[in-house]
């Protein structure tokens, strides 16, 4: 789950690089409402910059790199424990994405599916 910061007005959530929870390099953020209720402020989100997107390019090279030295059981094993997380949440995600999206409920179970 990402850092949140809890404000008075909303939620702030920051992007994962690296490793770490971190506010993009401009600072700036967005706000995402629910587009079947405007009046739902989903939270406010980091508007990205280039600088940001070649900083998680560059993470994932280098994960990437020691990722692929671990013996492929041992990736299956890892990989089979996230599905289970995302199988086990399958509601909560479903719900997350449908206030974010707008979509109906059903939609977005299948998406998690």
């Amino acid at each position: 789950m990402p850092m949140r910061t809890a404000t008075a007005k909303t939620t702030t959530f920051d992007n994962f690089i690296d490793g770490a929870w971190v506010p993009s390099a401009s600072g700036d953020t967005f706000e995402n409402r629910n587009p079947a209720n405007t009046d739902d402020l989903v939270g406010d989100f980091q508007k990205s910059t280039a600088e940001d997107a070649a900083q998680a390019i560059d993470a994932a090279r280098f994960a990437y790199e020691r990722w692929r030295l671990v013996p492929a059981p041992r990736r299956a094993e890892l990989l089979f424990r996230a599905a289970q997380l995302i199988a086990d949440r399958k509601e909560s995600l479903a719900r997350d994405m449908t206030r974010e999206m707008g979509k109906v409920l059903d939609e977005t179970r299948g998406d998690v599916q």
